[in-house]
């Protein structure tokens, strides 16, 4: 019985080590599930935190260089409506989006927990309550689990409590 809580202890603790450090590393490069797998390696040992550090720095440093050509291939992204014809993700409104049908919207909220600032609709001003910043994400979330899409609800409700 002692290994087992011994164990299970352990997870428990390399959980929140995982969670702390995916917060650490989220500030230095927005992009969840990046930070979430740096964060995964360095509990495993497969890295140092110094290593992934650097390696988020490096990103970031690519990122800022490239914003321009980043943002412009943001904006091209499209999604298939229902009957078949191709819009610009830009130019939906989100009643627009909650009413695409499941493989659309499980697309497009995939996209938007990847890229949460893309189209300015997350923001990053700390002035506002996080509740603000993320209303557009937290909608979709809400409506997609209200459709029970398949995807890590878990991992999308934790990257609106890092924006």
């Amino acid at each position: 019985m002692g290994q087992v809580a011994l164990l299970e202890s352990k997870s428990m603790a390399s959980a929140e080590t995982v969670r702390e450090l995916t917060r650490a590393f989220f500030q230095s490069y927005p992009d969840y599930f990046l930070c979430r797998t740096m964060a995964e390696n360095v509990a495993e040992g497969v890295k140092s935190r110094t290593e992934a550090l650097s390696d988020l720095a490096q990103k970031a440093r690519a990122s800022a260089q490239n914003s321009q050509q980043i943002e412009e291939m943001l904006n091209r992204k499209t999604i298939t409506l229902g009957h078949g014809e191709t819009v610009l993700l830009q130019q939906l409104k989100l009643r627009e989006i909650l009413d695409l049908d499941d493989q659309s919207l499980t697309e497009v909220v995939r996209f938007y927990c990847k890229h949460p600032y893309a189209h300015g609709r997350t923001r990053k001003s700390r002035l506002l309550p996080r509740w603000l910043r993320t209303f557009f994400l937290s909608a979709l979330l809400g409506h997609a689990k209200n459709r029970s899409l398949d995807l890590d609800y878990g991992s999308c409700f934790e990257l609106i409590t890092l924006l």
